[in-house]
């Protein structure tokens, strides 16, 4: 509950420092700890996914529903893939290509940025885009008997 606030804040902190220019005392410093935060926080939103991920794995060999939500998980990894690299392309190679290059230069690194945007959003439209049988909707067999109880009940109430 703290972690993603903290991010949204550190972006626009960020942001702020950014537009207001180098003239501000300390600006670099600023927009390194604000880039650091940024990092630790990525970091403490993916950590725990990894460690659910391993956990499961350990348990899903006696047990049959960790193993139904490992199936799961394993189905996203590719998404985890996507997003890590894309978080960690534009959090520190971006911020890399910015302090390396001359400022007449400086396009370089815009250009890594919003194509490694327009990357990843063109992957996530296609990891996600509508089929009829799409593996990462997949329903198991207690779900969907659990969901169509409930809606029969809801039905009956009516």
């Amino acid at each position: 509950m703290i972690v993603i606030p903290l991010q949204v804040l550190a972006n626009l902190a960020s942001v702020v420092i950014g537009e207001t220019g180098p003239f501000i005392k300390d600006w670099v410093t600023w927009n390194q700890v604000f880039l650091l935060v940024d990092i630790i926080c990525c970091c403490a939103i993916i950590f725990p996914i990894v460690w659910s991920i391993k956990s499961l794995r350990e348990t899903s060999k006696t047990d049959g529903k960790a193993a139904r939500n490992l199936a799961k998980l394993t189905l996203f990894r590719q998404f985890y893939i996507v997003v890590i690299g894309y978080l960690y392309f534009t959090r520190i190679v971006v911020f890399t290509l910015k302090t390396i290059t001359a400022y007449k230069y400086r396009w370089v690194s815009n250009l890594a940025e919003e194509g490694a945007s327009l990357a990843f959003y063109i992957v996530m439209f296609y990891m996600f885009m509508p089929v009829e049988k799409n593996e990462y909707f997949v329903l198991d067999e207690e779900e969907e008997e659990a969901a169509e109880v409930a809606l029969r009940e809801e039905e009956f109430e009516l």
